[in-house]
């Protein structure tokens, strides 16, 4: 158990602590009160899978795909997870324990999901508060009081959740639950006090420590009547609202109503002090407490939980856990595949099924539009969403955790490039080539562009048989058969084809190697073929 634990703690960056260019980024859109992937995939770290490869495999489709979290909390922690999928075996064995025991206790899962919909009421204020969406108005205190509020309820409204059976569940439960217990909770819950040492709860004072009570409301004892404007304005000065030994308040207020000065010091002053004495310190310590940030997390990966159960109600075809292993070599085996994003909202999608073990090389073959390059994000995709704890698509899927994740397409940015393609394209197949190990997961889409065919079958074969050499499982979509027979001439590696019915791709892929490029009739679809240059010319009077 305890070294479950520090896997859990230690798996991931915290949501709420990521610190980028002396900023915190916020994963919370104010605008339209949504996650914000766009300023989490700019901050974290690349892990297993660099932000080239997140790009080309839609790793924002994916998400949008599986979560169904019921907080933005829970959002977040998905992404992260499937940014950054673990490479512990005991982590992935874990969740998945976790979730096998949800799918079958149904009071569990009840809730948790009423646990979870109560932090969601909260959640919009507790996030003002900590990226400072509230300034130092009057109404400030009313996010105030809401923040807090949502603050304790973290911890107070685990109470009617049962004791879970499994090690991952009872973990996140307990790490919340915990919270109750810290320092941070007990100034949430108030009341605070300012003292020398910093903000302290009533727990954490003497009975003759000198203090100054935080009271969260714009009228307080001193300034409920203009009786006692001014002397609200005086405390004011003697406690707090001298800066450099140089009163803040004029010298000459004395000659101002009552009336104003209530008035100045109610909407004003007072939340001004109140913001700088003691809200904003207690935002700057919220956002460092180790039991409060660990408290999040756990939030974000029970919603990461049920957002997988979930999506396995969503989706309208087979889902299953896989088996995961931690194997030296990298291999995908599963039956029945479907694209995750894709499969979601078409019951008619065709499967396929996939055997990645022992071979290193698949070569795949065929046709534009058959249905190549979905097949190769298809395993990707299923590869993490297995690898970070949930559910694949397929009715059996055995994967081994994959220690690097990359995806290679073409790049068309060559004029940033003084090699031209061919260098900008090499580049990246050389920074793909030099992190792999045997339980590496690598799809190329085409290789060697920008060169000559010549060169591009010499360079090709060079770079694919390091690749077999390494060990790992290595994908090459390409039109390029030759480069394919050469391969097959020295049985290495498997050949997989794009299958037809006719003139349609029934997306389907098949042993063998495709030498059809199906060119005329792509042209012929889009207008573009032989007759139809010629008539262009013939209209216009052109001759040959």
């Amino acid at each position: 158990m305890g070294n479950l634990k520090r896997l859990i703690k230690s798996s991931y960056e915290p949501l709420i602590s990521i610190d980028r260019n002396g900023g915190r980024f916020a994963i919370l859109d104010f605008e339209d009160i949504s996650f914000n992937h766009h300023n989490m995939f700019s901050s974290l770290p690349e892990s297993v899978i660099d932000k080239t490869t997140l790009g080309l495999i839609q790793v924002a489709d994916l998400h949008k795909a599986v979560n169904h979290a019921k907080t933005v909390i829970g959002s977040s922690t998905l992404f992260r997870s499937l940014m950054q999928p673990p490479t512990s075996l005991q982590l992935i064995s874990a969740k998945q324990e976790s979730l096998r025991e949800l799918e079958n206790n149904d009071k569990l899962r009840n809730s948790i999901e009423d646990y979870l919909g109560e932090i969601k009421n909260g959640e919009l204020d507790l996030f003002k508060f900590i990226y400072g969406e509230m300034g130092d108005s009057f109404s400030s205190y009313r996010i105030f009081k809401d923040a807090m509020k949502a603050g304790k309820n973290i911890s107070n409204a685990t109470r009617n959740i049962p004791l879970p059976e499994s090690k991952y569940l009872s973990i996140l439960v307990e790490d919340i639950k915990n919270f109750g217990e810290s320092g941070l909770y007990r100034l949430m819950r108030g009341p605070i006090y300012k003292t020398s040492k910093g903000l302290k709860s009533k727990e954490d004072i003497k009975f003759y420590t000198p203090r100054l009570k935080f009271i969260p409301r714009q009228f307080t004892l001193f300034n409920s009547s203009p009786h006692l404007a001014l002397g609200g304005l005086i405390t004011g000065v003697q406690t707090g609202l001298i800066e450099n030994g140089e009163h803040l308040i004029a010298p000459t207020m004395g000659i101002i109503p009552l009336s104003l000065m209530s008035f100045l010091y109610s909407n004003y002053l007072k939340p001004m002090f109140d913001y700088n004495r003691f809200i904003k310190p207690l935002r700057k310590k919220t956002i460092g407490d180790y039991d409060f940030n660990l408290a999040i997390d756990s939030v974000g990966k029970l919603d990461e939980l049920l957002s997988f159960t979930e999506f396995r109600k969503a989706m309208p075809h087979d889902t299953v856990i896989p088996k995961i292993t931690d194997e030296e070599s990298h291999y995908f085996m599963a039956k029945n595949l479907r694209n995750p994003i894709q499969a979601k909202s078409n019951k008619k999608y065709v499967p396929n099924e996939v055997n990645l073990n022992g071979s290193r090389l698949t070569f795949i073959t065929g046709p534009n539009s058959g249905g190549k390059t979905t097949y190769c994000k298809s395993i990707i995709q299923n590869q993490i969403l297995g690898q970070i704890g949930g559910y694949v698509v397929a009715s059996d899927a055995n994967i081994n955790i994959a220690d690097r994740i990359a995806y290679q397409a073409p790049m068309f940015d060559s004029l940033q490039d003084e090699e031209g393609r061919f260098g900008t394209e090499l580049k990246r197949t050389k920074d793909i080539f030099y992190n792999v190990t045997p339980k590496s997961l690598v799809v190329l889409d085409e290789l060697a562009e920008g060169t000559t065919i010549e060169e591009k079958l010499k360079q090709s074969y060079v770079i694919l048989n390091g690749f077999h050499t390494i060990g790992n499982n290595t994908i090459l979509v390409t039109h390029n058969h030759e480069l394919v027979e050469l391969f097959k001439d020295k049985e290495r590696g498997q050949y997989l084809q794009v299958q037809f019915d006719g003139k349609k791709p029934t997306h389907k892929l098949a042993y063998g190697i495709s030498k059809e490029s199906h060119a005329e009739r792509i042209a012929e679809k889009i207008g573009f073929a032989e007759k139809d240059i010629e008539t262009y010319l013939s209209k216009r009077g052109y001759k040959n």
